[in-house]
């Protein structure tokens, strides 16, 4: 009886907001990281939807760009308002729009139909990333805050996980009697846990105090930015696929898009707020490009890399795979462990990070090295791919609690969109307040 007492005392309020919000990043990550493994079998099951295309490889990059670049378009409009809105608002529709893309995606039966949803679910999962990470900054001690962003974004690598290993066994299981519809599967599957946990958020999360919760002019706002970039992006897309270009032309053409875009975006938003305009912040946003690319490369693409250079077929570089995965769920709360037990000592949360990008960097060389000379040990893969997901997801949590420091509290969910922007467009890099140096 006293350690069930001991043990309610120390559970507090925040725990179950961290709960709630662990599960929304794992099936999230689930709805978007089914698109490598269905993409690569529709390719490997010569489908129809795809079959057509001279590179159906170079078009699964680009049905993977196209819902990165609606993925990244709506992080700082999303920030934006959550800051104006209520974050908790933001997190919900952002979940429980997730869920209805999802399920949109399933019900797809063109090529066209596909990527849109594919496009509209990275529109609305966008708006997720800037407004958790503020909603756990503005409610969590500040002594544990890194804690509290490393533990619950291992929900991702739970999620990139699961899908990276059941996905191809549900289209095996499913191809069975489904027959060439067996991918529409796992989309309609995963819907449904994603729209209930859309429910659990907002019945159990408290937003931070004071915060005002405006759900009604939340989705209108973001249901409007979602369907002027969605129009925008699939106008260039269907444009490029008429006019017959290269599919790397197409990959182009959307990523120069999504650039102007920013600078749009931008131009009008932008000047508004601060967070695009200070120095040391904008040293952060630049360095998560290539953080945000790794990680969308491991999480679409690592799958088929590794199947086709090993050649050890869809199940068993799944496997493999996620070890990335299994990495990533040890590696966010080391990063918060290491993040907050050196604030507290006085360390530098930069030194922290700048070693963890070298880490990082040298052990992906070492494993495109491996593979490109034609190595194909098992063990030898699945240790390099655990060895590079264990200090980069250490690295992101790094990264997310330093942005946390540098920027305004009333700011928070507009300085964490920023994140996954390519702010080229930022016309000045001063400083326009004070805040806690990044050195």
């Amino acid at each position: 009886m006293g350690r069930k007492c001991r043990s309610i005392a120390r559970r507090k309020p925040y725990h179950t907001t961290w709960a709630w919000l662990f599960l929304a990043w794992m099936f999230l990550y689930i709805d978007r990281s089914i698109t490598g493994p269905v993409v690569a079998w529709m390719i490997g099951s010569d489908l129809p939807m795809v079959s057509g295309s001279s590179m159906p490889h170079t078009l699964g990059g680009l049905i993977g760009g196209m819902f990165f670049a609606g993925y990244m378009l709506t992080q700082y409009p999303a920030g934006y308002l959550g800051d104006r809105y209520g974050r908790r608002s933001m997190v919900f529709l952002s979940t429980l729009l997730a869920a209805v893309a999802t399920l949109l995606t399933g019900m797809a039966r063109s090529l066209h139909a596909f990527v849109a949803a594919r496009v509209l679910t990275g529109l609305v999962e966008g708006a997720y990333y800037s407004n958790d990470r503020a909603l756990i900054a503005s409610i969590t001690p500040a002594e544990k805050k890194g804690m509290a962003m490393g533990v619950i974004f291992s929900g991702l690598a739970v999620g990139l996980t699961i899908a990276t290993l059941l996905t191809p066994h549900i289209l095996g299981w499913a191809s069975g009697w489904m027959g060439q519809e067996a991918w529409t599967l796992p989309f309609l599957l995963f819907s449904v846990p994603t729209f209930l946990v859309a429910l659990g958020l907002w019945r159990h999360v408290r937003p931070a105090e004071g915060e005002r919760q405006r759900v009604g002019p939340a989705a209108v706002s973001l249901l409007a930015y979602s369907a002027v970039l969605l129009a925008i992006l699939m106008a260039v897309y269907t444009v490029a696929q008429d006019s017959g270009l290269a599919e790397l032309v197409q990959v182009g053409a959307v990523a120069l898009t999504a650039l102007a875009l920013v600078a749009v975006i931008y131009s009008r938003m932008g000047r508004r707020t601060a967070v695009l305009r200070d120095r040391d912040l904008l040293i952060m946003y630049l360095s998560a490009v290539p953080i945000l690319y790794a990680l969308w490369f491991f999480g679409f693409w690592a799958l088929l890399v590794v199947s086709e250079s090993a050649s050890i077929g869809l199940d068993g570089a799944a496997l493999y795979a996620a070890f990335f995965g299994l990495a990533n769920g040890l590696g966010y709360p080391l990063g918060g462990y290491i993040t907050d037990r050196g604030a507290a000592r006085g360390w530098s949360r930069k030194r922290s990070y700048v070693a963890l990008c070298l880490v990082v960097a040298l052990l992906v060389c070492a494993l495109g090295t491996y593979l490109g000379m034609g190595g194909s040990d098992y063990a030898v893969i699945g240790l390099l791919i655990f060895a590079i997901g264990l200090p980069f997801s250490a690295m992101q949590t790094v990264h997310m609690a330093l942005t946390s420091d540098l920027a305004p509290p009333e700011q928070m969910g507009q300085a964490s969109g920023c994140g996954t922007w390519w702010p080229s467009s930022a016309p000045c890099c001063r400083r326009s307040w004070p805040a806690t140096s990044a050195t």
